[in-house]
C-alpha cells in the first residue's frame, strides 16, 4: 500500500532513459544547452531499486490540474532534503523520477517541509526550496 493507501507503485526508468541519471553520490540539477534548453535533474548513481521503490510509494500527490485522472499524474518526495519528482507515462502503473526544479504550491511544499522534519533533513530540504523551487499559488 502507498501513503495514501492505493496499490503499491512501480518504479520504471525506461530503456535507454538516461537524461536523469548522474554520475555522483548527490542529486544535481544541470542546464542542458540543447534545444529546448532546459534545466535537467540528475539522480545520485548510489539510489538502489529498493530505495526508489520506497520513495515511490511514499509520495505525496500533486495535482492533476482541471483533469478528471484517478492516478496522479506526478507524484513528489523528499530524499536528504532534495525534492523529487516522479510521473507516469502509462497511466499510474509506472512513474521514473528525478530531482525536482521548478514550481510547487505552498500547500505541497508544505506538505514535504513535514516529511523533511519527519526524515530529519529540515535543514537541506530548506536550502533545496531556495535554491531550486518557486512558490505557486496555494
Amino acid at each position: 500500500m502507498t501513503a495514501t493507501g492505493g496499490a503499491r507503485r512501480r518504479y520504471e526508468k525506461g530503456e535507454r532513459r538516461y537524461k536523469h541519471v548522474g554520475d555522483g553520490d548527490e542529486p544535481e540539477i544541470v542546464f542542458d544547452n540543447r534545444d529546448p534548453k532546459m534545466w535537467v535533474g540528475k539522480c545520485p548513481s548510489i539510489i538502489g531499486e529498493d530505495e526508489r521503490e520506497a520513495l515511490l510509494n511514499e509520495a505525496i500527490p500533486g495535482t492533476n490540474g482541471d483533469r478528471e485522472l484517478v492516478p496522479p499524474k506526478k507524484l513528489y518526495a523528499v530524499r536528504q532534503g532534495a525534492i523529487y519528482e516522479a510521473q507516469t507515462s502509462d497511466h499510474g502503473r509506472s512513474y521514473h523520477a528525478y530531482p525536482y526544479r521548478g514550481k510547487l504550491s505552498s500547500r505541497l511544499i508544505g506538505l514535504l517541509t513535514t516529511v523533511a522534519d519527519e526524515k530529519g533533513c529540515r535543514d537541506s530540504f530548506e536550502k533545496w526550496v531556495k535554491t531550486h523551487i518557486e512558490r505557486h499559488g496555494q
